[in-house]
């Protein structure tokens, strides 16, 4: 690989972590950033022109904030086709960092809840276009011997954001001095910009009004035309009905197993057994994320996507009763067994192999079109997750700290139902297949 290759894909990847970065950005300084998510607002707070030192929200408040932003990422994505073919992948991604870029400023400077809310939809729109375009642009830079690695190369750097942001909670998660969390996020962004002045892709020189679609690369080479998507909703042909099947319920078990609130609300989640240390549990939790999300790469060509899907989804399903256990009965190593082997478990299924599984079960034609239906399905629902999850863990507890567990037995549910959906998705689109 090239030093202009590996400097390119450095810059893409970037915006990877920036998307990472806003996923976990709230996670630590929930509770400094709420005013302990309780109480009266603090008299240095009221001021209608200086910064609060705390913005008030209870739980479900906080919730809407934090899912907000994949409100933004939906549009962002459903977006990223237009912006592609008119402002090219260097472009594209340079309007993404502007949003990132206005959103950040807007949060580190929020007085309201009002304020941050748009700040996040802002920050999400931004993301939504990352998550088209990155893996676009690392395609085609990527030498072939090497185009696995710079896939991979996305996730990671969505893990390496959420590092960095969780890492920040150690130093800012005081009164006031959260909002400098956020202008990490502005400098990534200044820098992204800068880097784009110096960015050449190929595709950007060589577009033209016919040939510049982001899919192109995916389009098959003979004479049978894409699907739009009304077309693909109300098709007939079979492959394209059961592998649709399996499109909508790999994305469904992505979002209603619960690993997205788990992520954005994990310091939250802990508090209760670990106090002032759940932070680092959380930062934890990450860290060992890194590596895990390296493994299915070797791993699918041996087990297959199938059982990658179903045998971790199995195993998510278990951790979730440890977690609900452990946080119920106070115990410390059953909460950290349970949400380690949940995330773990993850990581090595739901999370990316959920992607690869669209090109296996779609025809060629159908793939643009299903892909479109599973990233606005993804956003959509990991939207209603986080904004659920934190209201739904208050009512299930009663309020009560040795109660909020109970979320997670629902979560175990839903995950043994997941299986049972995929597995008789699968088996309807393999009887097509043969």
């Amino acid at each position: 690989m090239s030093v202009r290759t590996g400097l390119t894909a450095g810059w893409a990847a970037l915006h990877a972590a920036q998307y990472g970065f806003a996923i976990s950005s709230l996670n630590g300084i929930q509770g400094p950033l709420t005013c302990g998510g309780a109480g009266s607002i603090t008299p240095h707070s009221v001021s209608p022109i200086a910064l609060k030192s705390c913005i008030q929200m209870n739980p479900s408040a906080f919730g809407v904030v934090t899912a907000i932003f994949t409100l933004g990422g939906l549009l962002g994505s459903i977006a990223a086709t237009t912006v592609n073919n008119r402002l090219g992948r260097v472009g594209t991604l340079r309007l993404s960092a502007l949003h990132v870029l206005i959103g950040s400023v807007l949060l580190g400077l929020a007085n309201s809840m009002a304020v941050m809310i748009a700040a996040r939809i802002i920050i999400g729109l931004g993301c939504g276009l990352t998550t088209v375009t990155v893996p676009l642009v690392l395609s085609e830079v990527a030498p072939p011997a090497i185009k696995r690695a710079l896939g991979i190369m996305n996730q990671i750097f969505i893990v390496i954001g959420m590092l960095i942001a969780q890492s920040l909670s150690f130093p800012f998660a005081e009164p006031m001095a959260w909002r400098y969390v956020f202008a990490v996020s502005v400098g990534l962004a200044i820098l992204q910009s800068l880097g784009s002045l110096f960015i050449n892709l190929p595709e950007d020189n060589a577009r033209s009004d016919e040939e510049s679609d982001e899919e192109t690369s995916l389009l098959p080479s003979d004479d049978q035309r894409p699907l739009s998507i009304k077309e693909l909703l109300f098709s007939k042909d079979p492959l394209v009905t059961r592998g649709l099947a399996v499109v909508l319920v790999t994305q469904l078990a992505q979002q209603f197993c619960g690993v997205s609130p788990v992520m954005y609300f994990s310091t939250r989640i802990l508090t209760p057994v670990f106090q002032s240390n759940s932070r680092l549990i959380a930062l934890f939790i990450i860290i060992t994320k890194l590596p895990i999300t390296i493994l299915p790469a070797f791993l699918i060509e041996r087990l297959g996507s199938h059982r990658l899907l179903l045998i971790p989804t199995c195993f998510m399903a278990i951790a979730a009763v440890l977690l609900g256990l452990g946080i119920n009965y106070d115990a410390q190593a059953l909460s950290v067994t349970g949400i380690f082997s949940f995330v773990i478990a993850f990581s090595m299924g739901l999370g990316p192999v959920t992607w690869v599984v669209l090109p296996e079960v779609m025809p060629k034609h159908a793939v643009t079109a299903a892909g479109s239906i599973g990233l606005a399905l993804n956003w959509t629902l990991n939207f209603c997750m986080g904004a659920v999850f934190l209201p739904l863990q208050q009512w299930m507890s009663g309020g009560q700290e040795n109660k909020e567990g109970n979320v997670f037995f629902v979560l175990a549910t839903t995950c043994l139902l997941a299986v049972l959906g995929m597995r008789i998705a699968f088996r309807a689109q393999n009887k097509v297949a043969i």
